[in-house]
This record gives C-alpha cells, structure tokens and sequence, in this order.
C-alpha cells in the first residue's frame, strides 16, 4: 500500500498552482517534483491524481507519494538487538528528535555496519512508519552526546537545511574544558578558520587553525569554574567537523577526555569518571517545516559529565 503525506492548503495559498506549492510549502526539488509526476498516483489533490498546474484552494488536501521503502537508496539493515532504546525526545509525522547517547556512531562505517543510530532509527521506524527515511540535520561525534534532529522524508529535511542555512536553526552544548576561564556575562566568540589535516602515519582527521582554512565561528559562555576545569555552553555558527573540539584547544582550553585535541595527562586523571571527549548537545531550536511554529528541546547533562560537577 502507498503512503502518503498530506498537507491542506491555506487561505493564503489559495490560487498557488500545485508545482509552486510543492516548491514552496515542501521546499521539493524540480527532480523530485519529475519523479512524482510520472509514478502511478504519484500527486494527488482531494483523493484524485492530479496535474502540476492545478489551481488550488482553500481545504484542497494534497497528498505525495513518501519514498519507497523498497527502493531506499539508505539501504540501511535495521538494528535488531532489542535492547538497544532509542531515547526519543519529540516524534510527529514530519520529524523525530533523538537524545543520542554517547559512544553510538550516527551511521554506518568501519567495524560499524548495524549497531549505528541510524540502523536503530531504521528498525524504529520500520515497525511505526515503514515508508518514512532517515534524513539527519546535522550530526554529533560518536563521543557527543546529546539532541540529534532527523527528518522522515526529504522535503521535511529539505527545508530544515535551508532554515539551518539562514541561521534559523540553533544547537548548543554543554562542555567540560580544562584549566578556568574568566567569568563574563556576554558570549565570548572564537573566529579561527579551520583546515582538516591528516594525522602522520593514521586514517585520524583533525581539524588545525590555519588562515587559509574554512571559516568557522563558536560563541561561548562560562557556566561555572571548578578546581582545574570549567563548564561552558558554546553555540556554534559553522558547523566544521571537531569545531568546538578544535577551538578550544586552539584556546588552549582542550576538552577533558579528548583523545584527539586533549592534554593526555589531564585526560588520565579524569579517567575515573570519563571515558570519552565530555562534550554534550544541550539544546536546539528551529522552525517546525510544516505547522512553521518555533520548537525547542533540551537534554540534561548524562551522569559521567554530571558527576564532574559535584
């Protein structure tokens, strides 16, 4: 049986032809616009297969085929270990935002080929809402915990990578840092281009300060200062690989547990309590890509950071 996601139109978008309403509304690509026009019962308006020129109305409910399971180019195999919970913070029709744990790499790769997030999210969804697909906005590190948002189908995540693109969709995290830093009630910003440097002898990326490298601007601010280390909230604008790792190294300020960017002697004295880069994704907001209503989550600090704090 086909599935379909439907969307009603508006009093404002009355007078709209279909092809412009799915441009706009679902932020879909011409290509995909193509493909739907050509499959059996691919567009429909009130329950009929319907032109792309069609004029709407006010109530008119379109309907568009959602992808084709059987056709996923994902061709992802569902994690089958049943005591693996996906921690799920919001779930509708259009979205899904997930509280990932850390230590979970987000998708397939290396010695990881079924135990990833996304293989998780795969047999999730296979059992809720088999046609839906797994579209990631914006991805965490397998040592970063924390909120990660993913769409169900490609003109929901579309438009939220255009929001993220106009700076409309904000993500902050939660890091513990060594050494203390000055207390400041307005954000401080770090703007140091970055350049991926292979690591000598090793398949390790790393991220280096370099004039010539991409741009990449944090924002932070210090929450508190303990004995030889600090907790602070950071916002970052670009979203480069290791960026907040690599900034506060940069600032020497390494992240504890940081096996890549950290100080090695620091990261054995935390060792005890810390096993990974103690980097947390607290919070996002963005616009809702169908109601266009501000949504916004938080997750609290996991127990290994926390313990830190006390």
């Amino acid at each position: 049986m086909n599935a379909y996601l439907t969307v009603t139109v508006t009093s404002a978008e009355a007078g709209l032809t279909l092809e412009r309403l799915l441009r706009t509304r679902l932020a879909l690509s011409g290509a995909r616009i193509r493909s739907l026009k050509f499959a059996p019962e691919g567009i429909r308006v009130n329950g009929r297969k319907a032109r792309t020129t069609t004029v709407l109305q006010a109530g008119d409910r379109v309907e568009i085929l959602r992808d084709d399971p059987a056709a996923r180019a994902e061709k992802l195999q569902p994690c089958t270990d049943s005591g693996l919970q996906l921690l799920i913070a919001y779930e509708d029709d259009f979205l899904l935002v997930i509280n990932k744990p850390a230590g979970l790499v987000m998708h397939p790769a290396g010695g990881h080929r079924t135990d990833t997030l996304a293989n998780r999210l795969r047999a999730y969804l296979d059992e809720t809402e088999p046609a839906a697909r797994v579209h990631y906005v914006g991805r965490l590190d397998k040592d970063t915990s924390g909120l990660v948002l993913c769409a169900k189908n490609a003109a929901a995540a579309n438009k939220l990578q255009k929001e993220k693109a106009r700076g409309g969709f904000v993500k902050e995290y939660l890091a513990l840092v060594s050494g203390q830093l000055p207390l400041a009630e307005e954000e401080s910003e770090i703007r140091l281009p970055l350049k991926p440097v292979r690591e000598p002898g090793s398949r390790l990326v790393r991220m280096q300060p370099d004039p010539e490298g991409l741009p990449a601007q944090t924002f932070y601010t210090i929450v508190a200062n303990y004995n030889d280390y600090a907790l602070l909230r950071l916002r970052p604008v670009s979203g480069r690989m290791h960026q907040i790792r690599a900034h506060m190294a940069a600032l020497g300020h390494p992240l504890l547990g940081d096996s890549l960017y950290g100080d090695p002697a620091g990261n054995v004295r935390f060792s005890a309590l810390l096993s990974r880069t103690a980097l947390h994704a607290a919070s996002i907001s963005f616009i809702h890509p169908e109601s266009g209503l501000p949504l916004s989550f938080s997750a609290p600090l996991p127990e290994d950071m926390a313990a830190l704090l006390h």
